[in-house]
């Protein structure tokens, strides 16, 4: 019989996160951030000239549909699943606090060219360690350009 109280956290389940997001047919998605630095010119202040997004990719992911349209009119749901090490990597490299500042900030995600609104996030964990980050998304109108 093993004490499990006291075991230590090795990240074993972000590592098998990601390998079944991997054999899951594990794609890339984009997450679309606002520019950190304003535009300075005078069209840029005059608000003619659009901000540029910085689009950071999540790899590996898995998208799915969640839930059907009932109603006419209505936008089916999807859900995105994320590794925790694609997530750490870019909450390191955008130099911030943790992966809800990282979504908090996010204008939306892009997946297959198609841009999607965020509406939830989840996170799965073990021993206190995030292994899993899920998104709850809606189509937004329009495609995104590449």
């Amino acid at each position: 019989m093993a004490d499990l109280s006291t075991q230590n956290c090795c990240a074993i389940g972000q590592r098998v996160a990601t390998a079944l997001l991997r054999t899951g047919g594990g794609t890339t998605a984009c997450l679309q951030m606002p520019p950190s630095t304003g535009d300075s010119s005078n069209a840029g202040q005059l608000g003619l000239d659009a901000p540029g997004f910085l689009s950071l990719p999540l790899a590996p992911v898995v998208f799915r549909k969640a839930r059907v349209a009932m109603q006419d009119g209505q936008l089916p749901k999807y859900e995105l699943l994320i590794s925790a090490d694609a997530v750490a990597a870019q909450v390191t490299g955008q130099n911030l606090s943790s992966a809800q500042a990282l979504f908090s900030m996010a204008s939306g995600v892009v997946v297959a060219g198609k841009l999607f609104l965020i509406e939830a996030i989840s996170a799965s964990e073990t021993q206190g360690e995030a292994y899993l980050y899920r998104l709850l998304l809606q189509e937004a109108c329009g495609e995104w350009p590449e």
